[in-house]
């Protein structure tokens, strides 16, 4: 007969260096992947081939770890929408905006990502596939995330319901969420922004402090991206650079923003300005974390901490929009 022998647990700093090299490891091989597949000089449409080849997640795999997990198809005028349930009673809505430049993503490569948003916030999560650049330029996508955001109102109608976006997706939530208020349409009950991409101009100070942190090597890659999506509009234009728009009258934000990333100016910018106008927003920046990372490296214990700030963020509001 065999036994299982259970080690005690390592001095503190042999785990603290455990941790460490670990951590070490994984963004490297983010960064490498990333570099790799994504370059600052690559045909959009190429790297959206490559974004699906990889990201891609069939319904029936991840139904086959999680036998749970509930898909419905929508749609919102020409477009799809595809909602996901990893809980038998969610509490709360989430339409997220995913990511991928303006120019790449699905809700088909989102679905990990998106499981994850629904189980962790007790959600259910709503991923448009809206039209992308440079077929569809700016403003097409915040276009498709108004259509959105009033389809899910129609399917879910009373429910508490939060906006989430990450990266481009970020960007695109945040004006989805101002223009909301210019039409005097109902806005979220607060909104998730995982390191949105709010300035097209490519100015924020940590793009340059950043540079021998981020390890995407950002500047080349955000200068090469703008011009994918930008069409007729200025860089400027609050429409696709939202950190230059009126921020007043917003609900609560949590913005996600690692230490080491290009664009932690983007969301530190928005935050401040939000502040300004008066709307209870709240940063939280992952230490010597780089973009996105709680969503592409979720096994990370900075991960957990952002993803533990993420559900009190949707149960305070939550449970704020029911009083």
């Amino acid at each position: 007969m065999t036994t299982d022998t259970i080690s005690a647990p390592a001095p503190v700093e042999e785990r603290l260096e455990s941790a460490a090299w670990k951590r070490w490891l994984s963004i490297q091989g983010y960064g490498l992947v990333m570099r790799s597949l994504f370059p600052p000089n690559a045909s959009p449409l190429a790297m959206r081939k490559r974004f699906e080849r990889f990201g891609r997640t069939p319904r029936t795999k991840l139904q086959a770890k999680h036998p749970n997990l509930v898909f419905e198809d929508h749609a919102f005028g020409d477009q799809a929408m595809e909602s996901v349930r990893a809980v038998d009673t969610p509490t709360c809505v989430v339409l997220h905006i995913h990511g991928g430049g303006h120019f790449m993503g699905s809700p088909s490569s989102y679905r990990s990502r998106t499981k994850r948003l629904s189980y962790r916030c007790n959600a259910e999560v709503f991923v448009p596939d809206y039209r992308l650049s440079p077929e569809h330029p700016a403003p097409a996508a915040l276009e498709d995330a108004l259509d959105a955001w009033c389809e899910v109102q129609r399917l879910r109608p009373g429910a508490v319901t939060f906006v989430s976006g990450d990266s481009s997706g970020g960007g695109v939530a945040l004006a989805m969420m101002v223009a909301l208020r210019d039409q005097g349409l109902p806005l979220p009950a607060g909104a998730i922004l995982f390191s949105p991409w709010t300035d097209l101009t490519v100015s924020g100070a940590s793009i340059d402090a950043n540079a021998s942190n981020d390890v995407w090597g950002a500047r080349a890659l955000l200068e090469g991206w703008a011009p994918h999506c930008l069409g007729d509009l200025d860089p400027r234009d609050p429409r696709i650079s939202p950190v230059f728009a009126d921020l007043g009258g917003l609900p609560p934000l949590l913005l996600l923003a690692g230490e080491y990333e290009a664009l932690l100016d983007d969301s530190r910018r928005v935050h401040e300005r939000a502040l300004a106008k008066g709307v209870a927003s709240s940063l939280h920046v992952g230490p010597r974390m780089q973009h996105d990372w709680p969503l592409t490296l979720p096994w990370l214990a900075e991960s957990r901490d952002a993803w533990s700030a993420i559900a009190a963020f949707v149960e305070k509001n939550t449970k704020g929009a029911r009083t």
